[in-house]
């Protein structure tokens, strides 16, 4: 019996392990599918073709010679879209990589943009398995000739009609390859906060990840992964855009994909509170936004913790004050979506606190991923 209770524990940690696999096997295919644009298949596709020579005298080579361009030219375009339409369906998707599709681009002109390119595979195979048979049976090199021409024209016309969506597919593998989540099945800590509130300072401190740092909001524009391994377990970190208290419905397309990746990716939510003078959005306003995020992440795996920024900056009242207006915030969010109800008081840019912060994130890495630590 107690076996059985074991496992019904473990099960939400097992669905967690399993989905971290599909994330990190995902990004590594989208990372090998190279999405070439129609004018390089028709450039790779007319240099191989202006290679090409006889090589048996007579009619019979002339015609072989006709039917080896058509295979030329089939071979290429049939290989290069077949290539790009390695990109995964929406089903292959999980959560994270939807959100980030939705934000980017949006889910319908990907998918119409997927289908249309596999239909182009299915017509440039059928006009080969058309006018290779007339090609083959023409009664003359001058027949096969006109054969080849229509042939390789219908071909590249497939290919250029599908030139824009070539482009989006293009665009969208390189907008997900940034967004990779390394495949070694560690835990994800994803930091999250308003505008300018040290998040790219703490992860480049933390971690091998050295994302762009500047004194202006909206710097991070992309998910940036480092790692942590400066202890162990190793963990990941994950810098994303600010966010600042609003209506979903307004989030830009930076704002969402932070939201993608706070919905999808986190064992924790470390909430980073900007304690300056002068940060992007007040306190109260802070705290009602790290509220707000524990209730829009509904994982059973993910917890919030929080962490105030720039103490060196702030005068202690305000650090204390920063914490009791948190403490309130927090009443209503269940102890169950929180590693703990305390902030830890940390100075990214003056390494103040760091060791401590990552004492309370392994904490809570023990209750959110126990079988890093079995």
């Amino acid at each position: 019996m107690s076996g059985e209770g074991d496992l019904s524990l473990r099960v939400p940690w097992l669905e967690r392990h399993i989905e971290l696999q599909r994330l990190a096997a995902l990004a590594k295919r989208i990372q090998s599918i190279h999405v070439a644009t129609s004018d390089e298949i028709v450039e790779m596709a007319g240099k191989r073709y202006r290679k090409l020579r006889q090589r048996r005298r007579g009619s019979r080579g002339k015609i072989e010679l006709e039917l080896r361009r058509l295979e030329t030219v089939y071979t290429i375009a049939y290989s290069k879209l077949k290539e790009a339409a390695r990109m995964p369906s929406i089903k292959e998707m999980g959560d994270y990589h939807k959100a980030l599709l939705e934000a980017f681009i949006g889910i319908d002109a990907y998918s119409r943009a997927l289908r249309q390119l596999k239909k182009g595979v299915g017509l440039v195979k059928k006009f080969w398995d058309e006018y290779k048979l007339l090609i083959t049976t023409s009664n003359n090199p001058r027949e096969a000739a006109r054969f080849r021409k229509e042939g390789c024209g219908r071909i590249l016309s497939v290919v250029r009609r599908l030139n824009k969506h070539l482009k989006l597919l293009s665009e969208v593998r390189r907008e997900l390859a940034k967004t990779h989540v390394i495949a070694e099945g560690l835990p994800i800590v994803v930091v999250a906060g308003i505008p300018n509130a040290g998040k790219s300072t703490l992860v480049s401190k933390l971690s091998t990840a050295k994302p762009e740092i500047a004194e202006y909001p909206f710097t991070t524009k992309q998910i940036i992964v480092g790692k942590v391994t400066t202890r162990t377990p190793h963990f990941y970190i994950v810098d994303t855009p600010g966010i600042l208290e609003k209506a979903p419905s307004k989030y830009t397309p930076i704002e969402k994909k932070a939201i993608a990746a706070l919905k999808s990716l986190p064992d924790i939510i470390l909430f980073l509170v900007d304690a300056s003078p002068s940060p992007a959005s007040g306190i109260r306003e802070q705290a009602r936004l790290a509220s707000e995020i524990a209730e829009l992440v509904d994982k059973k795996f993910t917890r919030l913790m929080i962490a105030i920024n720039k103490i060196d900056l702030a005068p202690q009242a305000v650090v204390k004050k920063a914490e009791d207006v948190l403490v309130k915030e927090l009443e209503g969010v269940s102890s169950s979506r929180l590693c703990r109800r305390e902030a830890t008081r940390i100075s990214a840019l003056k390494g103040v606190g760091l060791e401590q912060l990552i004492d309370h994130i392994l904490e809570c890495l023990r209750a959110t991923t126990p079988w890093i630590f079995a």
